[in-house]
C-alpha cells in the first residue's frame, strides 16, 4: 500500500510507524528510528513465511501478546518447507537489523534464482526508448490509440499507460507481432472506450496464450 511508504535517503533513520503489526520489526515495536531497506527485508521474510505456509511466523491474540513474540524472535517452521526456502526466511527474520539479509543478498539466494542459476536477479532500470519500433506503435494503433499521442509520449518518456503498453508489446519475449490475429489498423484515430477495450482485450487473451504456447496465432478461445 503505497499510502503508507515513506521517502527513504541512504544513511537516514526513519521513525513513522505505519502498517500491519504483524509484518513489523522488532524495532517499529521499540520505538526505535530505523533504517528503511531493513525493515522491508523484514517485512518480505514475513510475506515469504505466510505465502509457503499459509500462516503467519508471529502472530498473537492481542497486540501486547503480538509483539511479545516478535521481540522474542523464534518461529516454527513447517516440516514440509525446503531447506532453501527456510534458510532464506531466516536470513530476513533476523533480530539485529545489523544482520539481517539485505536487499542485494536477497537478490542472489539461491532460493530465489532457482532455474535461473546463469542469470540472477539484477536491479531494475527503467527501460528508455531510442529506437521507435514502427510495428509496436502500429499493433498500438489497431488497439485504439491515437498515433501522434503515441508519437509524443515515447518521446518524452513520459512513463504513462501509452509508453507502458508500448514496453509491454516486447517481440523477444511474445515473438513477432504481425503473426498475431489483431483487429483492423487504425491509425490517427480514436476509437470508443468499448471498442479500444475489446482490442484490448483480445491482444490480451493472445499475449497470455503467447506466453505459454509460442505458436499461438491468436485463434484460441
Amino acid at each position: 500500500d503505497f499510502g503508507f511508504s515513506n521517502e527513504y535517503h541512504p544513511g537516514g533513520k526513519l521513525e513513522t510507524f505505519c502498517g500491519s503489526p504483524p509484518y513489523a520489526a522488532p524495532e517499529l515495536f521499540q520505538g526505535r528510528k530505523y533504517e528503511g531497506p531493513e525493515v522491508d527485508v523484514w517485512s518480505l521474510g514475513v510475506i515469504l513465511y505466510c505465502l509457503v505456509s499459509g500462516s503467519l511466523p508471529f502472530d498473537g491474540n492481542t497486540l501486547r501478546e503480538l509483539k511479545e513474540h516478535v521481540l522474542r524472535g523464534k518461529f516454527r517452521i513447517p516440516f514440509y518447507m525446503s531447506t532453501d526456502c527456510e534458510a532464506l526466511i531466516k536470513k530476513a527474520l533476523v533480530f539485529n537489523p545489523q544482520k539481517r539479509a539485505t536487499i542485494q543478498s536477497i537478490m542472489q539466494d539461491k532460493w530465489v534464482n532457482i532455474g535461473f542459476e546463469n542469470n540472477k536477479l539484477k536491479p531494475y532500470l527503467p527501460q528508455k526508448v531510442t529506437e521507435l519500433d514502427t510495428e509496436r506503435i502500429g499493433i498500438m494503433c489497431r488497439m485504439g490509440f491515437d498515433y501522434d499521442e503515441i508519437i509524443n509520449s515515447l518521446k518524452n518518456n513520459a512513463y504513462d499507460d501509452v509508453m507502458a503498453t508500448y514496453l509491454l508489446l516486447d517481440k523477444e519475449k511474445f515473438g513477432p507481432l504481425d503473426e498475431l490475429n489483431l483487429p483492423i489498423n487504425i491509425k490517427n484515430s480514436v476509437v470508443s472506450s468499448d471498442k479500444w477495450y475489446q482490442n484490448f482485450t483480445n491482444i490480451f487473451k493472445c499475449f497470455s496464450l503467447a506466453s505459454r504456447f509460442p505458436q499461438c496465432d491468436g485463434q484460441h478461445k
